[in-house]
């Protein structure tokens, strides 16, 4: 097991504000942040919590010489800035036999200068795993491991146990063929990570500004990539303009272009987004049976997101498929005034009641649990922890996904601060006339 006495974090945004907390909390380590920005309610924060924060913008060109004097085998390297690249802090890291832990496969730019297209998060996951089958470093690189992706990996193998038990199944899996094989068992043929945010503030959203709950590049890059989902084999017609990537769909539209039909337990129906995100390719990879190119059995996996209404009301800037009129950015954390993150994961069977299973998360509770946390940053940084934790004790594992790990330790770490944890079945369907579960009753066509 490591013993960590130092923290580099890269990226001072709103999920590392709310990290703090929970790192001071969990860790006695100095803890040595950049930034580009170092404003003062950024100092402010990092002194309270005797951070010390550097106005430094991290690139291509100067990673290694400011990161390397720093890592060490006593060292963790957590990439939380957008436009960072995983794979060379990853390689950096690794160098130094130094842990890593991000939220999301970065690149060091998301615009395609050929084709001024994003890159697709398929593009980065299969970049990524082409670079972990090299023979590199062992030093473990936990990567896309937050709330989702990540914890909803760990939520999901719950959730299978828990639809089994109800349905008089009793499979216990312990490997990716027994977890694929009970997913099957179960009917499976669409899963939705499922997400509906119903915070709000008491602030006016002025026309040109973007407003959301959590990483404003985040979402407006998740809104400009092409839509992505992980493809099922029961599915008979490919979208119009879309491109199969072997275990996944790549749509023609952008995020922002594609909503589709979702349930949650709190909410029932409601209109979600459609964006890429890693862990609909990697549940979609991690569950299927048979070759990737040609499985027997494969769910359809994607993230259905409608986020805080002032979001959703700031995306129609990206109307013409760029960010120019955005004229500031701003993440609601200290003026919200009520509302609920609900994320879970929710399985949809041709057989069985469809099953969910998530966070019920509201601001006032997530307040209480540690400061400068909204609902949707301590979904994020609980798990967070949670891999830190896991990481330093299997310090040797390489580069690898949320699905690897031990899902009970992640989950008994960071249930608390999920909480409440709800689990719903229901009958559920997209369209009350076909029952068919293909992808085309999901789509909301506009």
């Amino acid at each position: 097991m490591r013993l960590t006495n130092r923290i580099i974090i890269v990226g001072f945004g709103s999920i590392a504000q709310a990290l703090l907390p929970l790192l001071v909390e969990n860790y006695n380590a100095e803890i040595i942040i950049f930034d580009k920005e170092a404003d003062k309610p950024r100092q402010d924060i990092a002194k309270e919590f005797f951070a010390t924060l550097n106005r430094k913008f991290i690139t291509s060109d100067n990673f290694s010489d400011i990161l390397s004097p720093l890592l060490n085998n006593n060292s963790f390297l957590l990439n939380l800035a957008v436009s960072v690249s995983s794979i060379a802090l990853i390689d950096l890291a690794q160098r130094y036999n130094t842990l890593y832990l991000d939220t999301c496969i970065e690149p060091w730019e998301y615009s395609n200068q050929t084709n001024d297209n994003f890159i697709s998060n398929h593009y980065l996951r299969e970049s990524l795993k082409t670079y972990a089958q090299a023979p590199t470093g062992t030093t473990t690189a936990l990567v896309a491991h937050g709330a989702n992706p990540g914890f909803i990996s760990i939520l999901l193998k719950k959730a299978l146990l828990e639809m089994a038990s109800i349905n008089g199944i009793h499979d216990r899996p312990t490997i990716q063929s027994e977890w694929a094989g009970l997913a099957e068992k179960l009917g499976l043929q669409v899963i939705q990570i499922s997400e509906r945010d119903t915070q709000v503030t008491s602030k006016t959203r002025e026309a040109h500004d973007f407003i959301c709950t959590w990483s404003v590049d985040g979402l407006i890059t998740e809104c400009l990539q092409p839509a992505e989902l992980g493809w099922g084999s029961h599915e008979e017609e490919v979208p119009h303009g879309a491109k199969i990537n072997g275990h996944s769909l790549e749509l023609v539209e952008q995020g922002l272009e594609v909503k589709v039909k979702s349930w949650s337990p709190n909410y029932l129906e409601f209109s979600a987004f459609l964006f890429t995100h890693n862990e609909s390719l990697s549940i979609a990879e991690y569950l299927s049976i048979g070759p990737l190119s040609a499985p027997t059995y494969r769910p359809t996996v994607y993230y259905a997101y409608h986020p805080c209404d002032q979001a959703v009301d700031s995306m129609q800037l990206l109307s013409n498929g760029n960010d120019n009129p955005i004229k500031s950015k701003e993440v609601l954390k200290d003026n919200i005034v009520s509302g609920i993150d609900e994320l879970g994961i929710f399985l949809i069977s041709r057989k069985y009641k469809s099953f969910w299973l998530g966070s019920n998360l509201s601001i006032g509770k997530a307040r209480k649990m540690a400061k400068y946390n909204s609902a949707t940053s301590l979904q994020v940084v609980s798990s967070l922890i949670a891999g830190m934790k896991w990481t330093e004790q299997h310090p040797e594992s390489g580069v690898l996904e949320s699905e690897s790990l031990d899902w009970q330790y992640i989950y008994d770490f960071a249930e608390s601060y999920w909480q409440p944890i709800v689990r719903q079945e229901t009958d559920w369907r997209p369209n009350s006339s076909d029952d068919t579960l293909s992808f085309q009753n999901f789509r909301v066509l506009s």
